[in-house]
């Protein structure tokens, strides 16, 4: 099987940072395997999001079972 180098930039799709330093490439036996880590910037807004549907929701059920 013929062998060949390849450059490429790897971003976020949805806020378009650079995840360059989040990607990892290697050779296996199946041939060429690129693993890319989420988006930090993304993750933590995903987190938040999470965490302030959860508080919301918590608040919406306190306040119904008191009223």
């Amino acid at each position: 099987m013929p062998t060949f180098d390849l450059d490429f930039e790897v971003y976020c799709a949805e806020c378009g940072a650079g995840l360059c330093n989040q990607s990892d490439a290697e050779s296996t036996s199946r041939g060429f395997k690129v693993t890319i880590e989420p988006c930090k910037r993304c993750l933590e807004d995903a987190r938040q999001e999470g965490f302030d549907k959860g508080h919301d929701e918590g608040y919406s059920e306190a306040s119904n079972d008191k009223g």
